[in-house]
C-alpha cells in the first residue's frame, strides 16, 4: 500500500473521512453519518490486523 496515505479524504456523499483512524473517522457509521467504510479507498487502514504483504518468488 501506498504511504502517501492523506490525512483527511472527502467521500463522494461529503464526509470527511480519516484514513487508518476508525474511532475518529467521521464516516465510521457511529457519528451521525452514513457508515462509508464499504466504498472506502483505504478501508484496510483502519484494520491492520489485515496488514497483507506479497512475497513474490524469485
Amino acid at each position: 500500500m501506498s504511504k502517501n496515505i492523506p490525512k483527511k479524504v472527502i467521500d463522494i456523499t461529503g464526509v470527511e473521512l480519516t484514513p487508518g483512524k476508525p474511532t475518529v473517522c467521521l464516516g465510521n457509521g457511529l457519528q451521525d453519518f452514513e457508515c462509508c467504510c464499504d466504498e472506502c479507498d483505504y478501508f484496510l487502514l483502519c484494520f491492520p490486523e489485515f496488514d497483507v504483504q506479497i512475497n513474490e518468488k524469485t
